[in-house]
Formats: C-alpha cells, sequence, structure tokens
C-alpha cells in the first residue's frame, strides 16, 4: 500500500479509544461509548474491505437458543451460567431491534423450529421431557411467557412430525444490519479505518504494529476480533471455529415457514427470497473446522448436500453459492470480558450467537472502558 505522509500520520495518530474488528461487537461498542461521551474520540481498525469474520458472513437468525441446545449448555455450563448467557442473548437482541431498527434489519418475526430427523430419537425424547423445565427458566429469567411449544411439521417430510417452536425468533439480513451500525457509528462520529491488518500489540510501546510498517499509538485499546484473538493474544481461552454456508438459487414453491435448527443448533436453515440457506455441521469434523482460515471442505459439504436433499429433493443440484464464516468459541459459551493489562481490554468468545449477544457485550465493554478511563483520570 503506498500511503502519503497525510494519510500515514492520520493512522498512525492515537484516539483517546482504539478499537480492532469493526464487526458487531467492535461497533456496538464503539457507538455505546460515542452515545455516552462524546466528547471521546474512538477510532476503530478493521482488517478487511467488510468485518473479517462472521458478521456480515453469518446466516441471519435472531435466536437465543433452542430447547436442545439449552439442555446440552445446562449440562456442560450448570443452569446458572447456562440462563446468564440467554439473559445476554435477550438483552442484545432487544438492543440491537432498538439501536438498528426492525426495518433496517429486515426482521422477519417468524420463529425458529427445532426439527428431528430419525436418527434424532433420543435427542428428541430428551427435548420433550425438558421442554417444561425450558419454559419455566426463560420465563423465570426473561420474563416469556410459553416460549417454547410442540408444533406439527406438516412441510418437511423428511423429518419427524414432532418440532419444537419458539415463538420468540426470527430471522435478519446481516449485511442490511452492519451497514445500518457503520453508519450510525460514521454519524456519531467513529473513525473507521478499513484494510489495516494488525499483525502485534505492543502493550509496552502501546503500539499496534501492521502491515506496511504502519505503527499506530494507542491510548486505550479493545480487541474485538473474536475468532481470529488467539493471533493476537495467543493466551486466550478462546479458538477459532469455520462455518460452512450454502445458498441455492431460486426453488419453486418453497414454503418455510420459520427459521429452522438440528442437532443442538450445530445445523440451521431458512428461507430468503424464495431461496434455502443452509449452514453448519463443523461438530463433524472439529478438527479440520477449528481454523481461522476461509474455505470450504468436501465432507461438510456432502453432509450439508445430504440434509438440503431432505428439506427439498433435487436442490443440490442448484446450490449457488458457498461460503464460510469464522466464530470464536471454548469450552465456555460465557463471554470473555478481560482486562489485560490498564489499558488493554478484550471482548471475545461469543459462542456462534454474536447477532444476539453482540450489542450486548459492546455495552458492557463501553461501560468497562469509561469507567476506568474515569478512574485513571482522577489518579
Amino acid at each position: 500500500m503506498n500511503y502519503s505522509f497525510w494519510e500515514k500520520y492520520f493512522i498512525e495518530s492515537p484516539a483517546d479509544v482504539t478499537i480492532i474488528g469493526s464487526g458487531i461487537v467492535g461497533l456496538s461498542t464503539a457507538i455505546s461509548i460515542k452515545e455516552s461521551r462524546p466528547d471521546i474520540s474512538v477510532k476503530i481498525i478493521e482488517r478487511g474491505a467488510m468485518p473479517y469474520g462472521a458478521s456480515t458472513k453469518n446466516a441471519g437468525f435472531s435466536c437465543f437458543g433452542s430447547v436442545s441446545e439449552l439442555l446440552d449448555d445446562i449440562k456442560n455450563m450448570g443452569e446458572e451460567a447456562c440462563m446468564d448467557v440467554v439473559r445476554m442473548r435477550w438483552r442484545g437482541l432487544q438492543k440491537l431491534k432498538k439501536r438498528v431498527g426492525e426495518q433496517s434489519l429486515e426482521y422477519d418475526h417468524c420463529g425458529g423450529s427445532e426439527l428431528f430427523r430419525s436418527k434424532d430419537i433420543l435427542l428428541k425424547e430428551s427435548c420433550l421431557d425438558g421442554l417444561e423445565k425450558c419454559n419455566r427458566l426463560i420465563k423465570t429469567h426473561l420474563g416469556l411467557d410459553d416460549c417454547y411449544s410442540l408444533k406439527k411439521n406438516n412441510t418437511l417430510k423428511g423429518f419427524d412430525e414432532v418440532s419444537i417452536l419458539n415463538q420468540y425468533e426470527g430471522t435478519i439480513n446481516p449485511v442490511s444490519m452492519m451497514n445500518e451500525l457503520i453508519r450510525k457509528a460514521i454519524n456519531i462520529g467513529v473513525i473507521i479505518m478499513n484494510g489495516i491488518h494488525i499483525t502485534e500489540i505492543d502493550q509496552v510501546k502501546k503500539v499496534l504494529n501492521a502491515y506496511n510498517n504502519i505503527k499506530i499509538n494507542y491510548e486505550n485499546l479493545i480487541v474485538c476480533t473474536n475468532g481470529f484473538a488467539a493471533r493476537l493474544i495467543p493466551d486466550l481461552p478462546v479458538m477459532p471455529a469455520r462455518n460452512q454456508v450454502l445458498m441455492t438459487s431460486h426453488l419453486k414453491n418453497l414454503h418455510l415457514s420459520s427459521g429452522y435448527h438440528l442437532d443442538k443448533g450445530y445445523i440451521y436453515f431458512r428461507q430468503y427470497n424464495g431461496r434455502i440457506l443452509l449452514g453448519g455441521g463443523r461438530n463433524m469434523d472439529e478438527k479440520t473446522e477449528t481454523t481461522d482460515e476461509f474455505g470450504n471442505t468436501e465432507l461438510i459439504q456432502h453432509y450439508l448436500k445430504d440434509i438440503l436433499e431432505t428439506i427439498y429433493p433435487g436442490a443440490s443440484g442448484q446450490i449457488e453459492h458457498w461460503w464460510s464464516g469464522i466464530l470464536g468459541v471454548g469450552n465456555s459459551k460465557y463471554p470473555i470480558v478481560q482486562w489485560l493489562d490498564d489499558h488493554l481490554l478484550v471482548g471475545v468468545r461469543l459462542g456462534g450467537m454474536g447477532v444476539a449477544i453482540g450489542s450486548h457485550l459492546g455495552e458492557k465493554l463501553a461501560n468497562e472502558m469509561l469507567t476506568n478511563m474515569d478512574k485513571n483520570n482522577r489518579s
């Protein structure tokens, strides 16, 4: 890159708060800071022309957990931690809708349906046994009545006739969401710099080293790179996870009434403008899919094509587009909010629920940073 003196000076000059990553968490953090303190200068550094990870590559589900996912998380995390994360997701979704607006989100309140295949008989029985418990927990922690209900599956013949509907879920357009967040951030004075690839954080000198001999000074830093965080901070307990996604061409007589989930949320699909969007399956090859490299693999593609044929026979021959996104996961779905020193804050590990939890996490990071800055100014 051939930077002029003026460009290099502008890029390298410190802001009051510098954020790495312009995904939903980075933008939400910046907006929350500026909404609370307009006098504070905020700069976002972004590697890609658009957010590099999953914010514009996800499937566009406005969801907070199917019954099988909640039961699995309770088993692995405990009930209290699981429901704390569910509360974060719900609050994040409400914050997102208020900030962006349902029209800009292209929000469709279509509900979320959990389906079961013939091989999922034990999982189905577990969900049916746990449905009342999940409804009770959602009522207690979110105040929502009758979140989950049994619904007869009359349209998708390749799946069990029993499905479980979450009436409070929906779908969005992730690029429309991000475009509106970018517009709002710029309008309140956030500086967004694209195409700058940070390679190292020098905490001693408070400098970000980047390609093309760019050295960005920072006063206070927030890292919001989620699945790519390990490249900058290797000791964080967060790992990348690749999710592969497909989109078909327009299909005749397609009538998918909601967003759909299978297998504890590892598989998801929906209808978009007469097409089927289908993705996931990383649990079929976790070792290979634990990567921050974009791409598609024959194993996962074959697996998704088989599921696609079950949804709509013949659709595997009408796939128009494949892509992948990089998530940030770990041995817990609880997000990491951690100070690494007095001027460096990290907010990562969204556990595949960035649309839901991102706005809440951004607000939390903003409050943490502002409180710390005020404390440092008083000392």
